[in-house]
């Protein structure tokens, strides 16, 4: 007899009062349920994988066993398909970050809920839901599991939705335990786990197009580990884009190995400009990092920053949008994501702030990282999400990503970089619903590939850039 498996991504965002970004939602896959399709026995299951980014979770049933990933802000559709596929009469299991952190809540939505990592608890909850006897809660525990990931089931998922079908996470985990950051919700403050080197050069033996994005949350933060990694890699013609802390660019010449590894964007947490505040907010690693020398070493390195920062700490007033959107144009900062504080459950900001009573309310569709769910020390949430959205039109402008990308080499690469990821929205939409990513891929792994170091070459491309750059401001 055949049992069948559903395992499904709800749709992120599903607030109405901002765009829908279909590229945002369609890069890579969901790395979680394949795993999870590569611990299912091929024997006497059948697993579908469904991303609701990209298409429809409805799927013809009947199906013994459904388990939902579970974000905050995909909440509440999670337990609208729970309900929907109870009344089917599937088992229905919920799992991820949000049932770990508040697991009375999700339970009532679920016949079952996983707590923390699943890769130790999967094989009986598919042995208990074969014998009929499902068990209320699993809790997977985080020490070990980093060694039990096998190879995802990639040829589950649809190969002509995404830009970059190969994401891996070789380590768990992350040495610092900032207060306003999940990680510590789900994985402990102190937890952090390499998985096995020859799992990762198997999976690494899988890759076929040359491109891979680590999803760890902070890839070089071991550099035992890293430095091991980057010998598989050399060589390889893999090119790939990471998470990295401040800290990387006190080692010399660690930059300089990552890039030789194929390393060409890395996405840092900068958060806020205030030393201050980062120490209150426990990452004392930003607080002791000169921002501009750090962006000058991954600049030097020609590795591409993504930089990631957060509006409304108690320090921040109403300056805060325009000093940080000059503060990423002075430093050449390629891309970057504006975040409102988002005390999310289980961390010590939700702690506190609840504390304090400054929680607006607890509806989780709005607390994506795009609305401002807490009253802040010195402006209004209406402030906080007007400064939000305005630091995001700053930042896009033509003039803004001129500015950014002149004085660097490769400049041509980085506006070309810049305008596919934040100009070009409406043409994404037929390329993602027409299976078109498997050419844009190609497109953007040539863009990749450019050579971002300092040399001579650079100086003909920075010329062109100037002279477009006087173009824009002359009409801007």
């Amino acid at each position: 007899m055949t049992r069948r498996v559903l395992l499904i991504l709800p749709a992120l965002q599903q607030s109405c009062d901002r765009v829908f970004r279909l590229i945002k939602y369609s890069r890579f896959p969901p790395l979680s349920l394949l795993t999870l399709a590569g611990l299912t026995p091929r024997d006497g299951w059948e697993v579908i994988v469904r991303d609701e980014h990209i298409e429809s979770s409805e799927v013809s049933g009947p199906f013994d066993l459904v388990g939902i990933q579970t974000y905050v802000s995909s909440a509440h559709r999670a337990y609208a398909l729970a309900a929907l596929w109870r009344g089917r009469g599937a088992k229905v299991v919920l799992g991820g970050i949000h049932p770990t952190t508040l697991p009375e809540e999700a339970a009532a939505h679920a016949d079952a809920i996983c707590l923390g990592p699943a890769e130790a608890v999967w094989p009986a909850i598919l042995r208990d839901v074969e014998a009929g006897c499902l068990r209320r809660v699993y809790r997977g525990p985080c020490v070990g599991s980093a060694g039990l990931v096998p190879l995802p089931r990639r040829d589950l998922m649809n190969p002509r939705g995404y830009l970059i079908r190969h994401t891996m996470v070789t380590s768990r985990g992350c040495p610092h335990a900032c207060d306003f950051c999940y990680k510590s919700s789900f994985w402990g403050r102190d937890y952090h786990e390499a998985r096995p080197l020859a799992a990762l050069e198997r999976e690494l033996a899988e890759v076929d197009d040359g491109l891979v994005f680590f999803l760890d949350d902070n890839l070089l933060a071991d550099r035992a580990h890293a430095r091991r990694l980057f010998a598989v890699l050399r060589g390889s013609g893999i090119l790939w884009q990471a998470a990295g802390s401040l800290d990387v660019t006190r080692t010399p010449g660690y930059l300089d190995e990552a890039y030789a590894a194929g390393c060409r964007s890395l996405f840092v947490g900068f958060e806020s400009l205030s030393p201050e505040t980062m120490r209150l907010q426990n990452k004392p690693v930003n607080a002791a990092t000169d921002y501009a020398d750090a962006c000058r070493r991954f600049h030097d390195a020609g590795i591409m920053i993504n930089g990631s920062f957060v509006f409304g700490f108690d320090g921040d007033g109403q300056d805060v949008f325009e000093r940080t959107v000059e503060f990423t144009e002075r430093n050449h900062i390629l891309t970057a994501t504006f975040h409102i504080l988002t005390p999310f459950p289980g961390t010590a900001t939700f702690t506190q702030l609840e504390a304090d009573g400054r929680l607006l309310h607890r509806d989780w569709s709005r607390y994506d990282t795009d609305h401002a769910v807490f009253r802040p020390r010195r402006m209004t949430p209406e402030q906080l999400e007007a400064g939000h959205q305005e630091a995001y039109r700053q930042f896009l402008s033509y003039r803004s990503i001129l500015t950014r990308n002149r004085g660097l080499p490769a400049p041509l690469k980085r506006i070309a970089y810049n305008v596919a990821w934040s100009k070009v929205d409406p043409l994404w939409v037929p390329i993602v619903r027409s299976g078109m990513m498997p050419f844009a891929k190609r497109i953007f792994r040539r863009v990749l590939a450019m050579d971002t170091r300092p040399g001579p070459a650079w100086q003909q491309e920075e010329r062109a850039v100037d002279s477009a750059a006087g173009a824009a401001g002359s009409v801007l």
